[in-house]
């Protein structure tokens, strides 16, 4: 019963971020979090499928903000690509390689200027 009415709690307020988002308002890293919030609740409610859909969608809703800001979004976009991934490896999916791509990239880079900046 726990897992159902978190369940219902993640969907609605993946409902009002979508709205805020549709209003016009800069919500999609908000968006992008309930998505990542939805996914769980799927999962811990032994629906795989609705829990790598969530996942992806949140990968995909933070990706122009991240794109733009890799610096500032580099966090979340890490912990979001790394649900993503385990969700399709746990529901034996391949993840999209077009979307991930160009994240991965930018991540990359980041790391590589890390390295740079200590070494």
């Amino acid at each position: 019963m726990q897992a159902t009415s978190s369940l219902i709690k993640a969907e609605g307020v993946v409902a009002e971020q979508r709205r805020r988002v549709a209003e016009g308002g800069r919500h999609r890293p908000e968006l992008a979090k309930a998505l990542a919030e939805l996914g769980r609740a799927y999962e811990q409610d032994d629906r795989m499928e609705d829990a790598l859909a969530a996942a992806r969608e949140s990968v995909a809703t933070l990706s122009p903000e991240f794109l733009q800001n890799p610096q500032r979004f580099s966090a979340p976009m890490r912990a979001l690509v790394t649900q993503y991934v385990a969700f399709a490896q746990r529901s034996r999916a391949q993840p999209d390689a077009a979307l991930l791509t160009p994240i991965a990239q930018a991540l990359g880079d980041l790391t590589r200027a890390d390295d740079e900046a200590d070494g």
